[in-house]
């Protein structure tokens, strides 16, 4: 089996428009799919994802993945139609049972772990408003960690919340 193309380009075959096949070609210095019928431009953009820190008592909100890949920051997708904060609402709302207020961007990251799919991740500063703690949807368990005992990077699902928490640690630690 052929490796995957790092800008994604070996996904698709076929123009979404006229149906016809995709081929390669160079537009505005980038290799990019073009439609050999219909000469649209298929633009593989990222998807988008959004996750919350939320720090209560000087501990960081994680969740527990339930396809074994470890802890993350809770968050998730952002859909086509869908405001990115209200994304994260609602993401927060299925997986931690928690509603939450928006305090703000702290860090916006290119994800390169998922072979074959770029993601920006956004993780945003939250506080909870109201709800109950209680894992749901693809997480298995949620709870608060303090700085000092957040789970070993191993642990940890993704290279860019390793970073985030990280930084969070780092700034946690000089006050």
């Amino acid at each position: 089996m052929a490796q995957a193309r790092p800008d994604g380009n070996d996904r698709y075959r076929f123009c979404p428009k006229c149906g016809a096949e995709l081929g390669r070609g160079v537009q505005a210095g980038r290799e990019r799919l073009i439609c050999g019928g219909c000469g649209f431009i298929f633009y593989q953009n990222p998807i988008v994802g959004v996750a919350a820190i939320v720090i209560e008592d000087g501990a960081v909100l994680l969740t527990l993945r339930g396809d074994g890949r470890g802890w993350d920051v809770p968050g998730g997708f952002v859909e086509y139609d869908e405001d990115i904060y209200d994304a994260l609402k609602r993401e927060m709302a299925e997986e931690t049972g928690l509603e939450i207020g928006i305090d703000g961007v702290y860090d916006v990251r290119s994800n390169f772990h998922a072979s074959g799919q770029h993601n920006v991740g956004v993780w945003v500063r939250a506080h909870r408003t109201g709800g109950t703690l209680a894992a749901a949807d693809d997480a298995v368990d949620a709870r608060f960690f303090p700085f000092d005992a957040l789970p070993a990077e191993a642990e940890i699902a993704f290279p860019t919340d390793r970073l985030v928490l990280a930084r969070l640690r780092e700034e946690h630690a000089r006050g």
